[in-house]
């Protein structure tokens, strides 16, 4: 049985972690990584708590693009993830919610597969 795409979020220290990683690697495979890595970051921004913007900006300085993993690093990023800690402003961020990255998945989920594909060489 195959592991559906995008279903690895980890919560350590605080840090939300996504496992974006592909299976294979090579030049197409890494180029399909680090825009996948980039993606998931941009587009689960609207979805992302806003307060100061510290944890909406946390992810470029959390995350190593290209590496399969996502990171929103901050202190209180698990918090919010898990809608624990949810005092923020809906103003910069209208469609902020919990668990950021299940949102931005269900919108922009098939659409990352398939450009994934597309570079990777699988196809559409």
């Amino acid at each position: 049985m195959s592991k559906k795409p995008f279903q690895n979020v980890s919560v350590n220290d605080g840090r939300v972690q996504l496992d974006l990683k592909l299976d294979r690697l090579n030049v197409s495979h890494a180029t399909a990584q680090r825009w996948l890595d980039t993606i998931v970051a941009r587009d689960s921004t609207p979805f992302v708590p806003y307060r100061s913007g510290t944890l909406s900006r946390s992810v470029n300085t959390g995350t190593d693009f290209g590496s399969g993993e996502v990171v929103w690093d901050c202190v209180y990023a698990r918090r919010c993830y898990y809608g624990l800690s949810m005092n923020f402003s809906d103003v910069p961020h209208p469609d902020a919610q919990a668990q950021w990255f299940e949102a931005a998945k269900a919108v922009h989920g098939r659409s990352w597969l398939k450009q994934v594909r597309k570079i990777g060489g699988g196809g559409q």
